[in-house]
Formats: C-alpha cells, sequence, structure tokens
C-alpha cells in the first residue's frame, strides 16, 4: 500500500512537470511565432530629407529566408492620405523584395481595392492569383500574410487590423494552413482538415 501511495506521487509530480514543459513550450512557440520573425532594422535618418520633398518613405514587411525583412521604399509622389498610404503598401508589398528572383509573394496577383470599415479594419481585397499562384509551407504562409499586416500597420495610422479578401470575399485560407477569413493580427494555423488547431 505505502509503495502504491509512493508511486501516486511520483506519477502525480512527474505528470505535472511534464505539464509545466509543455506549457511553457507552447508560450514560447508564440512568443517566437508572433515576434521572433520580424526583422525590424534602424530607420536611415539621412531619408528623411528626401522623403520630405514630395515622396515618402514605406517601410515594407518581407517574408525572406523564413523572417520577415524590412525594406524601405521611396514612393513619388508621396502618399497624402490614408487611402493612398494604404494603396501603395499593398502595391509595394506585391512587387517582392528587391533583387530576389523567387520571392514568396505569389507572382501575377494584384490589388483590387482598399477599404476602411467604421470597425478600424482595413479590408484589403486581391486578385484570386494571389490564392491561386501561391506555393510554399505554413511558415511561408504565415510570414506572407504577416509581413502584409505588419506593412499596412506601419504605413497606415489609425487601424486597428487587416482582413483579407479574395475577388471581394473572405477566404478561408491561402494555402491551407493559415486561417484568413478573420483579422490578420490574429493569425491561427489550421491542420490538414482545416479545422483550427486547439478547437
Amino acid at each position: 500500500m505505502a509503495r502504491t501511495k509512493r508511486g501516486r506521487k511520483r506519477l502525480a509530480v512527474f505528470s505535472l512537470v511534464l505539464f509545466f514543459i509543455f506549457a511553457g513550450g507552447l508560450a514560447a512557440g508564440y512568443l517566437y511565432l508572433s515576434r521572433g520573425f520580424v526583422s525590424r532594422p534602424e530607420p536611415d535618418e539621412s531619408r528623411q530629407g528626401q522623403a520630405d520633398q514630395g515622396s515618402s518613405y514605406l517601410k515594407i514587411y518581407y517574408p525572406v529566408g523564413g523572417y520577415l525583412q524590412m525594406e524601405e521604399r521611396l514612393v513619388s509622389p508621396g502618399v497624402q492620405d490614408r487611402q493612398e498610404a494604404a494603396r501603395a503598401t499593398v502595391e509595394q508589398y506585391l512587387r517582392g523584395p528587391a533583387g530576389m528572383a523567387d520571392p514568396a509573394i505569389p507572382p501575377e496577383a494584384k490589388l483590387r481595392g482598399v477599404y476602411f470599415g467604421t470597425d478600424g479594419i482595413l479590408y484589403v481585397d486581391l486578385s484570386e492569383t494571389f490564392k491561386r499562384n501561391f506555393q510554399g509551407d505554413a511558415l511561408t504562409e504565415y510570414l506572407l500574410l504577416r509581413g502584409l499586416y505588419e506593412s499596412l500597420l506601419s504605413n497606415v495610422p489609425g487601424i486597428k487590423d487587416v482582413m483579407l479578401l479574395i475577388d471581394g470575399r473572405q477566404t478561408e485560407s491561402i494555402g491551407g494552413h493559415i486561417l484568413a477569413n478573420r483579422p490578420l493580427g490574429g493569425l491561427a494555423i489550421t491542420n490538414a482538415a482545416g479545422n483550427e488547431k486547439g478547437k
């Protein structure tokens, strides 16, 4: 009897330790996914003077080598309002990073429109080629959507989140790994059946 009680205690302690290790791993994974993929170089102060003379610099976050890499893009004439800032940001994003022969951005994808909702969400309507021409794994898909989100929040003032539309409609996913039918600030990974993990 004493051995049985001792064995149960050991099992309970072992289970508790495993639980804390698992919970810690989940927390670390979430922080890694939400922050660890973004490379944010310091802004170049010398460029600010150029941008003030009829041009604007936009911060665009591109998926490159398993991370988001920020590039500053000069647009001329400069953006005058939120609508122009949103359109210019998405158009620059769809061009892909400079000097890359095979970027993660789906080729031939076009911007159809941007719309500001009364709920503080910016709706970005892309052509169906953004979904059809996507090629990549779950990480590539996550970074593709996260890069669009980070780029828009960096350049368009006063928005709370970003919602992606494909040909004017919500889409469940771009490549089958990440749920895209909700604001991009809360990206979730799906399983093979298309259901959200953990539900």
